[in-house]
């Protein structure tokens, strides 16, 4: 039985390896499609093209229909990602550290956007800008995806606060660092990754967000989830490849830039640099 145990061992690896493969596959396959697409010379969509060219791509990339939802979505999850950043790391520092009465009934309220679908949260977001008379401006898009990007910032900031060693902040306070002094010296520092992880989440889930958007924006604050239904909803060509490929690359831009300044393994709910 234990001469058997190597080549078991090594079955096994191979069998994980192969799981791993398949999984990979079947979720980048669609993606991969899409890009192909984006290349063809055809007036229509078809797969695989009958030929390659830039046309799709040069269309949209001087088309406003599509530029200007993109360079809204950007803004508007820039935005709402340092927005949620603001409201999430104050109230993770003091549900992490319970100095406030009901900390966990103040957790499950911020994270009960999570539990919600997002049809339901779009409808709800919609009727309450309604009686402010904010339901289809920008400040009013702004909010609603402050709501549904806070709680991702809360977690992975509340995963790194679980996981700090108070004495640091006991120290500080010890060498007459004032609260505030402490949390800008020793605890913010600490909480960075989480930060950082965060608003990357909460800038991806902005940036894809359609319900929210859908009910929310108006033609001046549409963003580009908006600008693709609407032209799928009319047109049936390969533009909606083209512009999902330019999306598909920004996206990709954002995840090698945070890996080239601090390292993705970093970012994902550890406890961050000691600085």
């Amino acid at each position: 039985m234990i001469a058997l145990l190597p080549g078991w061992r090594a079955r096994r690896r191979l069998l994980a390896a192969l799981y791993v493969g398949l999984a990979a596959i079947f979720i980048l396959a669609p993606v991969a499609v899409v890009m192909v697409v984006a290349f063809t010379s055809a007036s229509f969509v078809s797969f695989p093209p009958p030929g390659y060219s830039l046309r799709w791509l040069a269309k949209v990339m001087g088309d406003a229909a599509f530029m200007r939802p993109l360079l809204n979505s950007v803004l508007l999850g820039l935005a709402a990602a340092a927005a949620a950043a603001l409201l999430a790391v104050p109230a993770a520092v003091a549900i992490g550290r319970r100095s406030v009465r009901w900390s966990a009934e103040l957790e499950a309220f911020l994270l009960a956007p999570l539990s919600l679908p997002a049809l339901i949260m779009a409808l709800a977001l919609l009727f309450f800008l309604a009686r402010f008379g904010l339901a289809t401006s920008g400040w009013g898009l702004l909010f609603g995806h402050v709501v549904i990007t806070l709680p991702y910032v809360l977690r992975t900031v509340l995963a790194v606060q679980r996981g700090l060693d108070a004495s640091l902040v006991e120290a500080a306070h010890v060498l007459g660092a004032t609260p505030a002094r402490a949390f800008l010296s020793v605890t913010l520092p600490l909480l960075r990754p989480g930060i950082v992880a965060g608003g990357l989440f909460a800038f991806l889930v902005s940036f894809d967000e359609l319900a929210v958007a859908l009910l929310l924006s108006s033609a001046t604050t549409a963003t580009l989830p908006v600008a693709i239904l609407n032209h799928v909803a009319h047109n049936y060509d390969p533009a909606v490849a083209a512009i999902s490929l330019v999306k598909i690359v920004l996206v990709i831009a954002v995840l090698l830039a945070l890996e080239r300044l601090y390292g993705l393994d970093r970012l994902m709910l550890s406890r961050g640099r000691r600085t």
